[in-house]
């Protein structure tokens, strides 16, 4: 069974004790917070109980409602909304990229659960597996969005050397890689960054050497950042 959740008014991370589920967020508020545009290296899977999650993606506005799941796909950028007054609770599960579609989908779960405590993993890949088997086959532009993440994330040379060996000028690059990714260059490298300090959290490692291993000027430039990209600090994300 999944780890039970102490709900309080910020986001609650806690491991899943699977291969198969990356890690699991419970939120339970008057409403939702807002947060950074942001993108995850795994899938993530919205479970909505009770009142709304909204989110801005491609430029347009996404409400999740209560009984209704949002899969959104690894490596898409999203920006989380704050909705006020009525009360949220929201489950968040983050999937292996593999286990959920390419493309954004929001599907009616029904009522099925009052609380977090009672989605159980069975319950999570069934989701992701039902939308992963309706995946149509994916189209690809000019320049593929992964050859365009992977140049950035796994490479330390500066922005116009990596547009060079796509054979465009630094700013025609920029402008590809925001219409691509969604975000700037440099914007895009901090968010990878940002997903390497919680991975590394996850794998037990120090706070500080965390911002050290992750290319964060010192520890509190760090938490600043996490904090409001993923709505908790590096402190309180990975405790037992």
């Amino acid at each position: 069974m999944l780890t039970r959740f102490a709900m309080t008014n910020a986001w609650n991370y806690r491991r899943a004790d699977r291969d198969d589920i990356v890690e699991l967020a419970s939120w339970r508020g008057a409403g939702s917070l807002g947060l950074r545009p942001h993108f995850h290296d795994e899938s993530q899977i919205v479970l909505v109980l009770s009142g709304s999650r909204t989110f801005r993606i491609d430029g347009a506005t996404i409400t999740v409602p209560a009984a209704h799941a949002a899969l959104i796909p690894a490596g898409m950028l999203h920006a989380p909304m704050p909705t006020q007054d009525q009360e949220t609770v929201c489950l968040n599960a983050y999937v292996p990229a593999s286990r959920a579609p390419s493309s954004l989908r929001i599907i009616r779960i029904g009522a099925r659960w009052r609380s977090v405590d009672e989605i159980s993993p069975e319950h999570i890949l069934e989701i992701a597996d039902d939308t992963l088997s309706h995946e149509p086959s994916r189209s690809t532009g000019p320049i593929d969005s992964t050859k365009l993440s992977v140049a950035l994330t796994d490479s330390l040379k500066p922005i116009g050397e990596i547009a060079a060996g796509f054979g465009r000028s630094r700013e025609g690059f920029s402008r590809i890689v925001k219409r691509e990714l969604g975000v700037a260059p440099h914007g895009f490298r901090l968010l990878a960054r940002l997903n390497l300090a919680r991975k590394l959290l996850r794998d037990g490692e120090p706070i500080a050497a965390v911002a050290a291993d992750a290319g964060f000027s010192d520890q509190s430039h760090l938490t600043r950042l996490f904090r409001r990209t993923f709505g908790t600090t590096p402190g309180l994300y990975w405790r037992d």
